[in-house]
């Protein structure tokens, strides 16, 4: 919190001696926050230890614990043909939980005393960055803003589980060029995305292709693709009884790496990740600052180079407080919030395999803070 703290006043030292012909920023914000998730990974008898149902918060059903800090801002690059800029810093410290003992990935008990122990497994952490440099135009009802951006993804663990030093286990980058075309209709927003794209993946990380950079001879790839996605999105009503606003987005990221295959020498076969995203969100009105939340969603996922797919339904609730006050440099915002998923039901696909639909079922809860500076 106190780094958050201190990347907040420095920015305000920052803008305070910008004058208003040269690149200024926009906005800064960061977030902390504490993630907790819960699957049925301990119940003793029929059915149960088999990650479906909802067991309470039970220590020994405790998987992974995530600590999440994120910064990101927006400028304004006046000398740069009044390019808007905007960045994005995400961090991740994951302490992976779960049975100490197993054997062909089923859990066992420990052989020295026949019971059932559990416990820290892996600890892992992950870096994702994104820069990006924008041009909207308006013409009209619709605004077309064309962006370069780089994203790139990496993750390091523990050599040794929870002991020794991190090493890097996989990295990946993006870079993207292309426009988004949006106009709103009766009130509903809707945007269309193309971007052509080219990547380069290694280890565990795979830039939304079907194979990661480890399933290479090589343990890396590289190509090109195309980035095709849809959305709208909307108010169906606000009122003194707060507002209900719906989503949907349709991805489709087109990926053609190189290289031969380790497991069969063939080369890879290009793929589409097709992401249908639908959800809806109500907000309470707010009272004195505090707010209310309640958001349901379901996610598609699926590779066309591969069979099945993958979907997930989720519910969340969320609380928080919000307050906004004004300084010499803009308004400072600050949101304590609390949010708690009470279903998650994610179902697997594949019509080749013996036990064709796979089903589990998480429980997380999320508390953090969020500050965040719109320089005037």
């Amino acid at each position: 919190m106190k780094k958050l703290l201190g990347l907040l006043a420095l920015t305000v030292a920052v803008s305070a001696v910008a004058s208003a012909d040269q690149d200024v920023l926009k906005s800064i914000n960061a977030t902390t926050e504490i993630r907790q998730v819960w699957t049925d990974q301990s119940g003793e008898g029929n059915g149960k230890a088999n990650g479906i149902g909802n067991e309470g918060f039970k220590k020994n059903n405790r998987t992974t614990t995530r600590w999440r800090n994120v910064v990101k801002g927006e400028l304004k690059l006046v000398d740069e043909w009044d390019l808007d800029a905007s960045f994005v810093v995400r961090h991740d410290s994951d302490n992976v939980r779960g049975s100490l003992y197993e054997k062909d990935g089923d859990r066992i008990p420990n052989p020295k005393t026949g019971k059932y122990e559990y416990g820290s497994k892996n600890r892992k952490e992950g870096w994702e960055t994104n820069i990006e440099l924008a041009k909207p135009v308006k013409m009209g009802p619709f605004e077309t803003t064309t962006a370069l951006g780089w994203n790139h993804s990496s993750s390091r663990e523990k050599r040794n589980g929870t002991q020794g030093s991190y090493h890097t286990t996989g990295q990946s980058n993006v870079i993207y060029f292309g426009p988004t075309f949006g106009i709103n209709v009766l009130g509903q927003n809707i945007s269309t995305t193309l971007q052509a794209v080219y990547f380069d993946t290694n280890g565990g990380k795979d830039a939304d292709y079907v194979y990661k950079g480890k399933a290479f001879q090589r343990n890396k790839t590289e190509g090109y693709g195309i980035n095709a996605d849809f959305s709208t999105d909307g108010k169906i009503f606000e009122g003194s009884a707060g507002k209900l606003g719906y989503y949907v987005g349709l991805n489709h990221h087109l990926r053609d790496g190189n290289g031969k295959l380790a497991a069969t020498g063939k080369e890879a076969k290009s793929s589409v990740y097709l992401d249908y995203v639908v959800g809806a969100t109500y907000t309470t009105p707010s009272f004195a600052g505090f707010y209310g939340q309640v958001n349901v969603e379901n996610e598609w996922e699926k590779h066309t180079a591969k069979t099945g797919y993958t979907n997930t339904f989720s519910v969340w609730t969320n609380a928080g407080y919000k307050v906004g006050f004004d300084t010499p440099v803009g308004t400072v915002t600050v949101n304590p919030f609390v949010k708690y998923r009470p279903v998650q039901k994610s179902s697997e696909y594949n019509k080749h395999k013996e036990n064709k639909r796979v089903t589990t079922e998480e429980n997380e809860l999320r508390a953090g803070l969020g500050v965040g500076l719109s320089v005037k």
